[in-house]
């Protein structure tokens, strides 16, 4: 049976992870005493990789009319992977109530790129605002954990182009929302 829905069939796939239905809950939901509202601070915008001339670039699939790379995608354990992103979020509890909120991080591939998922998680941390008071989560994402999707021939690969980088307090309340761009220059 495969990972991934087969609408012909009315398969709904083995993973939550493609599925486009509505949800009850959805992932992050929680209640609080307390409101939350949050400022970023990215350390980068851009992401420049260099590689190596041995390294082959494996396509992609992409929407018709999508912009294509020169170089779409590099495998993840071809990569040294030492590259870190860090976003700082700034917390205000803009209620009456001290509370704790969780911070969550979602990643979406870019643009036009078929097969990827809707986002992904890719960190989070739980912090404690007193009332009217403000705290600092700091996030690291390692960038091929963080921006790597898995393709149809179960290679995780690193997709070139403009990632978009979300942050909230659950997957349908999402609060900032940047670009991150992946240059796979060879």
């Amino acid at each position: 049976m495969s990972l991934r829905p087969v609408d012909e069939l009315g398969y709904p796939g083995r993973t939550y992870k493609f599925f486009n239905g509505s949800v009850v809950f959805p992932f992050g939901f929680g209640l609080s005493y307390t409101t939350f509202s949050y400022a970023a601070r990215p350390s980068a915008h851009w992401v420049n990789y260099k590689l190596r001339p041995s390294l082959l670039c494996p396509p992609l699939n992409y929407a018709d009319g999508a912009y294509v790379p020169p170089c779409p995608s590099v495998e993840v354990d071809k990569l040294p992977c030492t590259e870190n992103l860090t976003i700082e979020v700034e917390v205000t509890n803009t209620g009456v109530v001290d509370g704790s909120d969780v911070v969550m991080v979602y990643t979406k591939a870019p643009e036009g790129v078929l097969g990827a998922p809707q986002k992904q998680l890719a960190a989070f941390e739980r912090v404690f605002v007193k009332a009217g008071k403000k705290a600092v989560a700091k996030l690291d994402l390692n960038i091929c954990k963080a921006f790597g999707i898995v393709e149809k021939t179960a290679y995780t690969v690193l997709p070139a182009g403009q990632h978009s980088v979300l942050v909230g307090s659950g997957s349908n309340s999402v609060s900032l929302e940047f670009a991150v761009n992946l240059d796979l220059a060879v």
